[in-house]
């Protein structure tokens, strides 16, 4: 439907969470199999309180030297071809199985290849593989996770989502299943949705208010804000004796 996810992990779902022709899905993105351990573990070490967190903003900014770079965007099918990270004209790697890599660019991450008795896997040996809508879907997110970009994008859209859920509690009581009295879950949860729809209503309607008409001005949202009281009228009268 076009919806690009973005989401957290928890500390148990970190680290590998799957492989396709021998790339790895690191915390929901696809990376180079050589990447080294410690980039892997660098979001459950700084939960397990084992590293720092400016140094694990260093190796997740590493990541981005091993991670798998789109070819063409996904056709009809979800299907898309992925580069390997010392692969195309702009590699963001060099890797000793890739020669055309070597010797371009002395800024580059150089790939430590671990020689292994079955060879290099799949996408190793070629220059791009196809990786079907299925393949990591549980976990795959577009975004690096913990990246400056994800975390903008991340704790703005939970903030809102958050807020929304605070306004739903007071406005529509959403908490409180004694406000639906109606068995069971599927009843439940249809009552739910019309209450939440309402509570977006109220927040539109009360947008729509502050906007300028032909009957009136543009004028500034009501604040939910208690106002301040008098502080002389927090005392009541005959507390205090009467100062003279």
């Amino acid at each position: 439907m076009g919806y690009r996810l973005i989401f957290d992990y928890r500390i148990d779902q970190l680290g590998v969470q799957g492989s396709h022709a021998g790339a790895l899905l690191v915390d929901g993105g696809w990376h180079c199999p050589h990447m080294p351990r410690a980039l892997i573990t660098a979001t459950a070490d700084l939960l397990g309180n084992h590293i720092d967190r400016h140094t694990w903003r260093t190796r997740v900014n590493a990541r981005t030297s091993y991670r798998l770079r789109p070819k063409a965007s996904p056709d009809a099918r979800g299907a898309q071809r992925l580069l390997r990270p010392a692969a195309g004209t702009r590699p963001t790697a060099v890797c000793p199985l890739k020669r055309r890599s070597l010797g371009r660019d002395p800024r580059l991450t150089v790939v430590d290849v671990t020689p292994s008795p079955a060879g290099p896997p799949e996408i190793c040996r070629r220059e791009s593989v196809t990786f079907n809508r299925r393949a990591g879907s549980r976990s795959w997110q577009e975004t690096e996770h913990g990246s400056a970009i994800w975390v903008h994008r991340y704790f703005r859209l939970r903030n809102r989502v958050e807020h929304f859920n605070g306004y739903s509690k007071d406005r529509e009581a959403i908490e409180r299943c004694q406000t639906r009295r109606v068995r069971g879950l599927a009843a439940q949860t249809l009552l739910l949705s019309f209450q939440i729809a309402h509570a977006n209503r109220r927040k539109l309607a009360a947008w729509l208010d502050t906007l300028h008409t032909e009957t009136h001005d543009p004028r500034r949202r009501a604040s939910d804000r208690y106002k301040p009281r008098d502080p002389s009228t927090w005392t009541p009268n005959g507390h205090l004796p009467d100062s003279k």
